[in-house]
């Protein structure tokens, strides 16, 4: 769809310094310096003059010398600006070159020298693209390969066996002998034929035309009348390979005949034969390697299988067959080309002619003709082309070498004409150059691939270009001899299958008034003027003529502008006409002939928009941005760059479409509030912060139109083919200005074709939403459009997350996208320190389950509140019962109750059926027998999975129940206990018994309690039977207060007695009628209560109910109660007992103070030190801090090596057991078993794990409880020793647990200072969450003795 235009066209005209009158011969573009070397000379002087042309058009004269042979002719000049040297090689054989200084070259001090002279001549040589190697061709058709330094690589002769043709040549596969070859799968069938001729008595000939059709004839390969006869060498791009053709005469075996022929031989490097091409009759003497390709260009002359004569490009395989070729639409009989050459992109292929030179490309296996440049005018009729060259490095750069006018500089650039993309024009109309016809497709009607086109319009001339006026039905065409050609078609004729004509021509002597101005580009201002820029010598114009009458169009006016203009188009609104010039200043024109310049670009562009910028709710002048992009691929918004590796663009309404060398296509607003159109291209987004502007394309894809009113972008990939996409930027712009107008209808459709969530339609503006409910419910109208509405709700706000609108946004538009850096899975990555390491970071992440604020129920509750309405009801029956089951939770319950109203048994066959289509059946049918409402349940049963044998019986037996007992026996099987129980009690005293069992069985005892609370007896029936139930559960404690309520003290001092509860059984034991069980349950209780370590309780029952001394003393002792133990043996004038037990005692509880004393010195000392390694190893060795564990449990025939999905993990992943697209994605690829083995460690905080650290910070703190828990113990116990004459080890206890809790107060800060990053975990769904930070915990001081502190 790209079209060929030309920005410059410049000339430079030598002029001989060192001979008089001397003609341009030959010239090279120099990469190097960039500049232009060219050769003059002529036949009569025998003098070559070598001068080099730079940019700011100063020329140096770098050599200048005789040559011997006056008639020679120079094969090929080459210029090694590196080496300073120039090399010629002549006709006659001679190799010259040319040294020059480089610092200050002089033709003077140049040193000319003859480095090798061939004597039988040369006839052809050429330069490998790298200039290493340097082949030629003599006279003797002896191939010669030379290297840069003139060193021979290769010489060998061209073999005449190489050609010879045979009758069986063409289908030999290498082996076997004539008579063995497979000639084709119709060769047998004729044989048979032949036979059958034979023997019927006909005279078959040889020559008869009976043939295989699946095999082509061979042809002798006769020349053309056309063949100069010359020599030519061309080299494939990679200079692995050149071919060369040559005439030479052939001997056909089979009958001897000699003929002349033209061959194609193809080298290698090292000058080996590769192949000779298949002969091909009326072959010329061009030739052309397509540098990117394995093709080789050639043309041929022959008559088609019309019969007509034809001119046609051929193409061959390195392998030397054929493939492909295309009619070159010349002339046979009067027009040659003279010469091919490929661009170096190989996109580009150019015919040299006598008269001009012609670019063609291709796409979809189609050549258009895209440029046909003339070198004569009126100014000389005579000039010829000499030679045409495309740049080395610039693939749309080329020099054209004339007889008469010196040499033509042409800078080419591509352009894609269409049509306008304001909303109401934007029909995507699209013209493409073919030649003389300009193909047009409006691909909003019909995307039409190329090379067809939805309509087609020819001309007289070669089109250069063309242009579509704003209603798109105006065309105005310009074509290489300077006339522009209009035509006029209404869309709406062009539908019913019309072509566009010509209606009129603007003759050339009205566009141009000078002999040496060209008209090149053309574009519309509105529908009535065309704008045509007219190149002169030194300085542009742009002619205007009105076209408001297209068959009678008048001049307008003429504006010069200088310096000369490179782009003329018009701007997106088809108010006025920009022009760029070669300065990089952009310039309006608009209607009225008025000039603006907008800006100045700081690099020339090579395509550029003029867009309307105003910002909206601004009532300021109108403002005006270019756009251009630049050689080199950097988008400029005026003068500021905006992006770069840019490959094309386009402008709508409110966007600016750019796609990028990295297959994107990206987006600006217009009109932001902000202006700024900072933009920064982020390749690695992840999926839940894409950004609406960017979107990925197909690799190599530009831009060809843009339709906003039908949300689509057109683009076309690099083979040709075209693509239609529906950006989410531009849907979601239509529909937000739709919300906008209130225009609902037209906003659902758009969201519904394109797939965008129909939450937007209320997210976007809520309040405007509500507002306008009953609106949106009449607009909407249809039933099924309002329930996929009602249906496809989510609590999520669109408008703020994945249709979040990024018009108000400036800077880097993807901000926070980029936080997750997950480092590609094919690279090692580089520790990174942690405050540089970038995560999403999910803090408090809980899912909502309250409902009470559900946008679902809000938005269901506000579309209910419209439709309940009598006007609306009848009509709106099922999105009634959509919304009541879309609510959260699903309001099923009022949906049934709305169905069972129904009267018509097909309206609740229908009702029924959307249920369960939105519900699960099996709920509907509960909450149906919830209603009691047997009917529906059935009518919902039918709709189920259900096996009939399973619910009719059932559904049966409820029908003919009492209704009681029907509710009963349906709140039963829907495990409503608790009402069930209340149809049981309704029923009377007839169901008491099955009330009780019925209790018993589901455990409804508080129930039944509220049930009876005012009938006595059947209460403390239920509260026995609850009581029982307790002391099952061992709820002792309830249970005894229960049977004690009940005044049942047996069972009640039983179930004290269990609960430990001892105060209360030993009352109980208090009455005379269980006075007996006292001893009993005293010794019972004492031996609990010692179990559970209450020694003081236990001491009381001992002493004050069985009378046991020394077993309180010792059981105060074991509680640290020391006083106690030591007050209760004096008061009961036992004092031995404090030297027997007491004493003892103090010893045990020194020990045992001790040694928790000495075990948490040892723990916090060791595991201090092993903190201070692991931070160590992690400052050291990052990776090793954060490896996997060797304890997987691999087993040992199960390979660990990385595949090419699982390689090396990175420094994010490498301790969380996921590859980064695990991490990324949320899928767990742990086994229960590898997730269980990860939950101990965590909690264990196993050696080598990540939870080591966390571990062992938390142990402390756990020591530190312990230590608290005990201080009161050890308190006791100083002042017991301290009372019974043994300070020394109370002042030891004091003295360790003070100098334990200074050192823990010394190193408590050094062991919590914990990073975030060691903080960081991944959960089962690989979101990244910290665990929460560690308190420092407050140390307290031990209450020292001051009689030990010394």
């Amino acid at each position: 769809m790209r079209n060929l235009v030309v920005l410059n066209r410049g000339r430079i005209v030598p002029e001989s310094r060192t001979y008089p009158n001397l003609d341009l011969l030959d010239s090279v573009f120099d990469t190097v310096s960039d500049t232009i070397t060219f050769i003059l000379s002529s036949d009569e002087s025998g003098i070559i003059e070598v001068q080099q042309f730079k940019k700011n058009g100063d020329i140096v004269i770098l050599a200048s010398f005789p040559i011997s042979d006056f008639s020679s002719k120079l094969l090929s000049f080459n210029h090694f600006v590196e080496s300073c040297q120039l090399v010629f090689v002549f006709s006659n054989g001679d190799i010259i070159t040319a040294e020059y200084d480089s610092v200050s070259p002089d033709y003077d001090s140049t040193v000319v020298e003859i480095v090798g002279s061939i004597d039988v001549g040369l006839l052809a040589s050429n330069w490998s693209p790298d200039e290493e190697t340097l082949a030629i061709l003599t006279a003797e058709n002896k191939l010669l390969l030379l290297s840069r330094l003139f060193e021979p690589i290769c010489e060998r002769n061209l073999d005449p066996n190489d050609i010879k043709i045979t009758d069986s040549k063409h289908v030999s596969v290498g082996w076997g002998k004539k008579e063995t070859q497979f000639k084709g799968r119709g060769f047998k069938a004729l044989e048979r034929e032949k036979e059958a001729l034979k023997h019927a008595g006909l005279d078959l000939k040889e020559d008869s035309p009976l043939r295989d059709p699946t095999v082509a004839e061979i042809e002798e390969g006769t020349l053309s009348q056309f063949d100069d006869h010359s020599t030519k060498i061309s080299w494939r791009g990679d200079c692995e390979y050149f071919s060369i053709t040559t005439t030479e005469p052939v001997l056909v075996e089979d009958t001897g005949d000699m003929f002349d022929r033209r061959v194609i031989r193809v080298f290698s490097r090292e000058g080996e034969l590769d192949s000779v091409n298949e002969a091909v009759n009326g072959l010329e003497h061009n030739l052309a390697w397509k540098p990117q390709g394995s093709l080789i260009a050639s043309t041929q002359r022959h008559t088609d299988e019309d019969g007509e004569e034809v001119l046609d490009l051929v193409f061959y395989e390195r392998n030397g067959l054929r493939h492909g070729q295309f009619n070159t639409r010349l002339n046979p009989f009067t027009e040659t080309v003279n010469n091919l050459e490929w661009s170096s992109d190989s996109e580009v292929l150019l015919f040299q002619l006598c008269d001009r030179v012609q670019l063609w490309t291709s796409k979809n296996y189609h050549w258009y003709l895209k440029q046909e440049l003339f070198v004569t005018g009126t100014e000389d009729p005579t000039n010829q082309v000499l030679f045409a060259k495309f740049h080395p490095e610039k693939p749309l750069h080329l020099m054209i070498g004339t007889t008469n006018s010196g040499l033509q500089i042409i800078d080419l650039a591509y352009k894609i004409a269409t049509g306008p993309t304001q909303i109401g024009d934007d029909l995507g109309m699209t013209l493409v150059v073919d030649g003389s016809t300009a193909k047009i497709t409006p691909l909003s009607i019909a995307s039409v691939p190329p090379p067809i086109s939805f309509r087609e319009l020819d001309v007289d001339g070669v089109i250069s270009d063309l242009a579509v006026s704003k209603s798109n039905d105006k065309y105005a065409i310009l074509t290489s001899n300077n006339e522009v050609h209009l035509s006029q078609l209404p869309i709406e004729d062009m539908k019913k299958g019309k072509q566009p004509k010509v209606l009129s021509t603007i003759n050339s002597s009205l566009i141009t008034s000078e002999a040496n101005e060209v008209a090149k580009q053309i574009a519309f201002i509105k529908d009535s003027l065309v704008a045509i820029a007219v190149d002169g010598s030194t300085y542009s114009k742009v002619v205007l003529f009105d076209v408001t009458d297209i068959k009678k169009p008048t001049f307008n006016e003429s504006v010069d502008l200088s310096p000369k203009i490179v782009i003329l188009k018009s701007q997106a609104d088809y108010n006025g006409v920009t022009a760029e010039t070669v300065d990089g200043r952009v310039y309006q024109l608009n209607e009225s002939q008025d000039i603006k310049e907008i800006t100045t670009f700081p690099q020339l562009c090579r395509d550029f928009e003029l867009a309307n910028t105003t910002p909206d709710d601004e009532f300021t002048e109108i403002q005006y941005t270019a756009f251009g992009i630049s050689a080199n691929g950097k988008l400029f918004a005026n003068a500021e760059q905006v992006a770069s590796a840019v490959t094309s663009l386009k402008i709508t309404e409110s966007h600016l479409l750019f796609t990028t060398a990295q297959s994107q296509l990206c987006f600006i607003h217009l009109k932001s509030a902000s202006g700024n159109f900072d933009y920064e291209i982020i390749q690695n987004s992840n999926d839940e912060g894409a950004d609406e502007r960017i979107r990925q394309i197909e690799r190599g894809s530009w831009l060809v139109n843009a339709m906003p009113s039908k949300y689509s972008v057109v683009l076309e990939a690099p083979r040709g083919n075209l693509e239609t996409i529906c950006p989410r930027i531009m849907v979601l712009s239509g529909v937000r200005k739709f919300i906008k107008q209130k225009n609902y209808k037209e906003a659902f459709l758009a969201c519904r074709t394109h797939r965008i969530d129909l939450d937007i339609l209320h997210d976007y503006d809520p309040e405007l939403f509500f507002n306008n409910l009953e609106l949106f419910v009449k607009q909407i109208k249809k039933v099924d459009h309002l329930d996929l509405f009602v249906s496809c709700l989510h609590e999520e706000d669109t408008a703020e997350t994945k249709y979040k609108e990024t018009i108000n946004e400036t800077g880097n538009i993807n901000r926070g996208i980029n936080n997750l850096n997950i480092t590609s899975q094919t690279q090692t990555p580089e520790p990174q320190a942690p405050q540089e390491t970038q995560k999403r970071i999910i803090r408090n992440s809980e899912k909502v389950q309250d409902f009470k604020d559900s946008k679902v129920n809000r938005i269901c509750e506000g579309i209910l509140s419209v439709l309940l309405k009598p006007v609306y009801f009848e009509t709106y029956l099922q999105t009634i019962i959509t919304a009541y089951a879309c609510e959260k939770p699903a309001n099923l319950t009022e949906a049934l109750k709305l169905v069972g109203s129904f009267k018509n048994p097909e309206q609740v066959e229908s009702s029924v059926t959307h249920l369960c289509f939105l519900q699960d059946v099996n709920k509907l049918y509960n909450t149906a027998l919830g209603l009691y409402d047997v009917k529906l349940t059935l009518a919902i049963a039918q709709q189920s999975q259900k096996d009939p044998k399973e619910y009719l019986p059932f559904l049966q037996n409820l029908h003919v129940q009492p209704e009681l007992r029907r509710k009963f026996l349906i709140d039963d099987f829907l495990k409503n206990y608790h009402k069930a129980l209340n149809w049981l009690f309704e029923e009377g005293e007839k169901s008491e018994e099955e009330f009780d069992n019925y209790v018993i069985s589901h455990n409804l005892y508080q129930s039944a309690l509220g049930i009876y609370k005012y009938n006595e007896k059947r209460s403390n029936d239920i509260l026995r039977l609850y009581a029982h139930y307790l002391n099952q559960q061992q709820n002792f404690v309830e249970a005894a207060a229960s049977y004690e309520y009940l005044n049942d003290f047996g069972n009640a001092l039983e179930n004290y007695i269990l609960g430990k509860r001892w105060r209360e059984a030993l009352t109980i034991t208090q009455k005379e009628e269980y006075s007996d069980k006292l001893t009993d349950t005293a010794e019972k209780l004492v031996a609990s209560l010692t179990e559970d370590h209450k020694y003081a309780e236990a001491a009381i029952i001992e002493f004050e109910y069985l009378g046991n001394l020394e077993e309180a003393v010792k059981l105060n002792c074991k509680n640290y109660y020391y006083d106690e133990a030591i007050l209760l043996s004096n008061k009961e004038k036992k004092s031995e007992l404090i030297e027997s037990i007491v004493d003892v005692q103090l010893n045990e509880g020194f020990a045992t103070i001790a040694e928790l004393l000495a075990d948490c010195k040892g723990q916090i000392t060791s595991q201090l030190r092993r903190l201070r390694e692991l931070r160590a190893k992690k400052q050291e060795d990052p990776y090793s801090f954060y490896g996997v564990p060797d304890d997987l449990d691999t087993p040992d025939n199960v390979s660990v090596a990385a595949s090419e999905t699982s390689t090396t993990p990175s420094f994010f992943t490498r301790y969380t057991g996921k590859t980064s697209g695990t991490a990324k994605t949320g899928a767990s690829r742990r086994t229960t078993k590898n997730r269980k083995r990860e939950e101990r460690k965590k909690a264990k905080g196993r050696k080598g794990t990540i939870y080591e650290e966390e571990y062992l910070i938390k142990s402390v703190g756990r020591l530190l409880e312990r230590l608290d828990q005990t201080q009161s113990d050890a308190l006791r116990l100083i002042e017991g020793l301290i009372r019974r004459h043994m300070k020394e080890k109370a002042y030891l206890i004091q003295n360790n647990w003070t100098e334990l809790l200074d050192f823990i107060r010394e190193n408590v800060d050094e062991i919590h200072n914990m990073s975030e990053k060691d903080r960081e975990r991944v959960d089962e769904n690989g979101e990244v969450y910290l665990i929460d930070i560690i308190p420092v915990p407050v140390i307290k001081d031990f209450p020292k003795k001051e009689i030990l502190n010394y």
